[in-house]
């Protein structure tokens, strides 16, 4: 759909450093696609970002890093929002969905996680009983099954608060994702590892972006349909259904990751403890573009064979 000339979006985004980096790379990628089109860029702070002191699933979970802005939408005082899709819950959502819709998921930046650690490169490496941070379970068993004697953490904050809590020593590494770190433009690989995302599994969107909006809004929808990567949007859509089969939730411990190659979708998953727990139970499946539904039901069945259900529900 044409966007008329001098035509004004509003983009909603949080006041990170991230979030404003990556919303604002999503609001030129509409200017560049849509010739006439200005785009403004409206700061909320949201509830994830006034909560510093305590663990984001006693108060609500991920959703609170995008509630405020689902509720800027519905109340039409943006027209847009930009979340990291990782951040978007599968299940209970804290704001009524029926409104909204995603209408454009960009094509997909680097999957992997990132050992940030002055001086060593792999988990295997790190000093015996080593302080590891990271505010995720999935990152904690998987980084427990390959040395379970670390002192893994739970660490808060933005990307740059993090990374400083390495340079002052109040931990001896932390685990982050690659994609926020190349977006904020703080990745150095003089201390920063990636993490080969075939054995330390990704959660299920991490590095793609969601484009939310109104679902009546037709104009809006048509301008943000110039960003929509369909192979990126199909592959984020096949590991939210596999975290929905297992009803998880912020809190647990799923990891999974799909990839489009040669015509066949391939899904891996790793799924831990409750709390983030080892050992991490793992499975993997392909099937063809037509019939890529079948992925899931694959490894879903894979890991309730293996005791997922239990080993998250406990």
């Amino acid at each position: 759909m044409a966007v008329k000339k001098q035509t004004t979006i509003r983009l909603g985004a949080r006041g990170s450093l991230l979030s404003r980096m990556q919303s604002q790379q999503v609001a030129d990628a509409l200017e560049k696609a849509h010739r006439g089109l200005r785009v403004e860029v409206r700061i909320f702070k949201t509830s994830g970002d006034a909560i510093a002191d305590r663990p984001l699933h006693e108060m609500g979970g991920k959703g609170l890093f995008i509630k405020e802005l689902e509720q800027a939408l519905l109340a039409d005082e943006i027209d847009c929002a930009v979340h990291s899709y990782k951040d978007v819950p599968v299940t209970m959502p804290l704001v009524d969905q029926a409104e909204l819709t995603m209408a454009a998921v960009p094509q997909r930046e680097d999957v992997r996680d990132v050992l940030v650690c002055p001086g060593i490169k792999r988990i295997e490496d790190l000093p015996h009983g080593a302080k590891v941070g990271t505010g995720s379970t999935r990152r904690r068993c998987q980084a427990l099954s390959i040395r379970p004697d670390l002192d893994v953490q739970p660490i808060r904050g933005n990307v740059d608060t993090r990374l400083n809590k390495v340079r002052t020593g109040e931990y001896r590494a932390i685990v982050l994702a690659m994609a926020g770190l190349r977006r904020s433009g703080l990745f150095d690989e003089a201390d920063m590892t990636p993490l080969e995302a075939e054995t330390f599994l990704p959660a299920a969107g991490q590095g793609a972006l969601a484009v939310q909006c109104r679902s009546t809004d037709r104009s809006t929808l048509g301008a943000l349909s110039a960003l929509n990567d369909p192979t990126t949007a199909a592959c984020v859509s096949l590991e939210r259904e596999l975290v929905r089969r297992l009803n998880g939730d912020c809190y647990s411990p799923i990891a999974a990751w799909a990839r489009l190659a040669n015509g066949q979708y391939t899904l891996r998953a790793a799924v831990g403890g409750r709390g983030g727990v080892a050992p991490v139970i793992r499975a993997s499946a392909q099937a063809s573009i037509d019939q890529k539904d079948q992925v899931v039901e694959k490894v879903f069945g894979s890991l309730v064979d293996q005791g997922a259900m239990d080993r998250l529900g406990g």
